[in-house]
């Protein structure tokens, strides 16, 4: 079969990748990705011996520790398109490093169900495929589940941070798209019925919340599982996600403090990860509680 180019990703000849310009040595154990670039600059705020990088694109990407461990935080943009390119020179790039690589995703959803109240914690436990780029890579019937170590550890996370379950606090189903003024505003579109009955349907069976990006998260990992594999490598990769609910108008101060809590959390659910990969901390509790 022909190739219109060869191997994985694109790369510049000093061995970064070519859209977030990341060398092997700058991936780490533990990878944030957030869609917008502020909540990189967040996280920055939060590390030690950061350095932040703003690649020619624009798309920011900072790496440091924290309390001891080392983080790698980056930008993916907005949507499943640009998603997908930056989640797969990530992960191409880890592929050799023979490690357990966690990636999280950090963003804003907008909540299916009433009972969910704005600035809500929601974490998935998996997603609903309704976008086309993860339809690139495998079937559409293909599941998309996200880990139990990662979600029951941010789980666990956020109730230690004073969120409850079912109040301020929602572990379930997500759902992705790749529109959003004129699929979730679907009273935009000329075809805005045929859009209602689908997000009422995923209301309806209980999806708590849709986004644009995490329903890569799985797919990818599943395959660049597969691909190390294949090659007889060590590596394996854990994804997940923690995402906070908007309700338009939003306050930009308000957001702000919102989505630091959302990293603060996502940071104090890596080191649970750590200590239970290191026998350290159980997550029988949390599972007693779900």
């Amino acid at each position: 079969m022909e190739k219109f180019y060869e191997g994985l990703i694109f790369s510049w000849r000093d061995g970064s990748s070519y859209h977030l310009e990341l060398k092997r040595e700058d991936i780490a154990r533990y990878i944030i990705n957030a869609g917008s670039p502020r909540r990189i600059e967040i996280l920055y705020t939060l590390l030690e011996d950061a350095k932040i990088h703003t690649p020619r694109r624009g798309l920011k990407w900072v790496r440091g520790t924290h309390d001891g461990v080392d983080i790698l935080g980056f930008t993916s943009g907005m949507g499943v398109g640009s998603m997908g390119i930056t989640l797969a020179e990530v992960m191409a790039l880890s592929l050799e490093t023979n490690n357990k690589v966690h990636i999280i995703r950090v963003g804003t959803s907008g909540p299916f169900q009433q009972y969910i109240p704005p600035y809500s914690v929601i974490i998935p436990t998996a997603v609903v495929r309704d976008e086309s780029v993860s339809n690139k890579v495998i079937y559409s019937e293909y599941p998309a589940d996200m880990d139990p170590v990662i979600y029951l550890s941010l789980t666990k996370a956020s109730i230690k941070k004073g969120l409850r379950l079912g109040s301020n606090l929602f572990l379930g189903k997500t759902h992705s798209k790749d529109d959003l003024y004129f699929y979730e505003g679907y009273h935009n579109s000329p075809i805005g019925e045929e859009h209602y009955k689908k997000f009422k349907a995923y209301r309806d069976i209980g999806v708590l919340a849709t986004e644009m990006e995490a329903s890569l998260l799985p797919i990818y990992r599943d395959y660049f599982n597969k691909l190390a594999s294949e090659k007889g490598l060590g590596t394996r990769y854990y994804v997940g996600g923690i995402f906070t609910t908007l309700k338009s108008p939003m306050d930009k101060e308000e957001l702000d403090n919102v989505e630091r809590r959302l990293i603060e959390i996502t940071l104090d659910g890596i080191h649970i990860i750590d200590r239970f990969w290191e026998g350290e901390e159980s997550l029988d509790d949390i599972l007693r509680n779900i």
